[in-house]
């Protein structure tokens, strides 16, 4: 600009000199002069304005170019501080607008994320997802308990090395070539035996394309057990029940069929029925017992026990019959009064069942004997004696319901398979826990803990 300027200068000079050879005024040449260096001067301002416009214009792209790179780079926070107005002005406040915008989507972004992976993470149920190859891609904690691995060492892996399980891997397998929904029960080896309720599902993208499996899986193991004790409940009511009624009716039907008038056979019979309708009654009764206890509304009447006190009474209670077996029933109880919070009845009835057990299976001669200590916050009570013993391979079954360890001789001697049972409900109950030790041929020892502070 400049340049052209000074040209149109000098070119107004040479128009003077021309004009004034050829006699032309002067004043017309000066004319010429100042007015091409006018126009130099406009050109030279309009120059100096417009590069200064440029200058300032070109800042301002340069800031916001920069803003855009930042916010492209994922800094989020940044903002174009005091617009201009204008266009630019309007560019800058979109921008600004759009970095808001993306850093509150972000924020809800991470937010769900952060939801996602608590309730991943707090799960019971086990969660694996895996792409559209079935690499694994996701994995939360249950899913490793059940399995038995590592997120860290088993991500990206196929899932037949992944999950290690053959009925897990094909049920994988079939979605991915059927893309629908699949169940299937599941038993897991290791690291434990346990039996998963698997569900199976494809995941489809935006447009409808499969881009994985998600496979949820329920631990069912608890649910399988306890339909196994309640079907083996049921099976041995109905044995436990049958044995008393049918020999009530055989000899009823026995006594009715001419007996009656045999008054040795007839008084032989009744005495058999009477002893059978006994067992059936002891055996409702402890049936009802132990209903009531695992029911819901069961509620312990916890109040203030002298349990040391509570011993003796019962021990007293029980030696007649003790020494009508010639069994020698004692003591070993603390000097000072030991007291618990405990529900009163349901505590005797735990020490009439183990000594009871006691007496059935102690032979003539042996020695029972119930003794009370303090261990920490805890009291423990022992019933101990000389009996035939239990060997140790039915040791953790023994307070199963109905469990025996020899069926015959617990009928003969009127036992119903549910006292221990009874027991380790009462007890755990009070939150206590109860245990035994035993070897056979030297006696068992039954032992039971209560909580000296109990509020129940």
């Amino acid at each position: 600009m400049l340049i052209l300027g000074f040209a149109l200068l000098v070119l107004g000079g040479f128009l003077a000199l021309f004009l004034r050879d050829y006699g032309i005024t002067l004043p017309l040449a000066g004319f010429w002069q100042y007015m091409l260096a006018a126009i130099f001067f406009a050109l030279a301002g309009a120059w100096l304005f417009s590069d200064r416009l440029a200058g300032r214009i070109m800042r301002q792209l340069g800031e916001v170019t920069a803003a855009a790179k930042r916010i492209a780079g994922g800094d989020w926070e940044t903002e174009i501080r005091r617009p201009e107005e204008g266009e630019i002005g309007e560019l800058a406040s979109a921008i600004n607008g759009i970095s808001r915008t993306i850093k509150e989507n972000v924020r809800e972004l991470a937010e769900s994320k952060g939801r996602l992976e608590a309730v991943l993470a707090n799960m019971e149920s086990g969660v694996l997802l895996f792409d559209g190859e079935g690499r694994l891609s996701l994995i939360n904690p249950a899913a490793e308990g059940f399995l038995g691995v590592r997120a860290e060492e088993v991500m990206g892996m196929p899932h037949v090395e992944a999950v290690k399980n053959y009925s897990l891997s094909s049920l994988i397998d079939d979605v991915l070539r059927s893309w629908k929904l699949a169940r299937k029960e599941i038993s897991l080896i290791y690291p434990q035996e346990r039996t998963v309720e698997t569900h199976a599902a494809p995941i489809f993208g935006v447009g409808g394309e499969p881009h994985g499996v998600v496979v949820v899986l329920y631990d069912i193991s608890e649910i399988k057990h306890l339909e196994r004790v309640r079907a083996e409940f049921v099976a041995n009511v109905s044995h436990e029940l049958k044995t008393p009624v049918t020999a009530v009716k055989g000899f009823a039907e026995t006594l009715l069929s001419g007996a009656l008038y045999n008054f040795r056979a007839a008084e032989e019979f009744v005495n058999i029925i009477n002893e059978e309708a006994e067992r059936l009654s002891r055996l409702i009764h402890d049936l009802l017992e132990l209903s009531k206890i695992e029911s819901k509304g069961f509620r312990l009447r916890i109040e203030p026990l002298e349990l040391d006190a509570e011993i003796k009474r019962i021990v007293d209670k029980l030696k007649p019959q003790f020494l009508k077996k010639e069994l020698t029933l004692t003591t070993d109880l603390p000097p000072e009064p030991v007291i618990v919070g405990a529900d009163r009845d349901q505590i005797e009835q735990v020490l009439l069942n183990l000594l009871d057990n006691s007496l059935k299976y102690t032979p003539g001669g042996g020695q029972v004997e119930v003794s009370l200590r303090q261990d920490g916050g805890d009291v423990i009570v022992a019933v101990k004696d000389t009996g035939i013993g239990i060997p140790p391979e039915d040791l953790p079954r023994i307070f199963e319901r109905f469990y025996r360890v020899d069926k015959a001789r617990s009928r003969k001697l009127g036992g119903t398979g549910l006292g221990l049972s009874i027991v380790k409900h009462i007890i755990e109950a009070h939150r206590g826990r109860v245990w035994v030790e035993s070897e056979p041929g030297k006696g068992s020892q039954f032992y039971f803990s209560l909580p000296i502070d109990n509020r129940g």
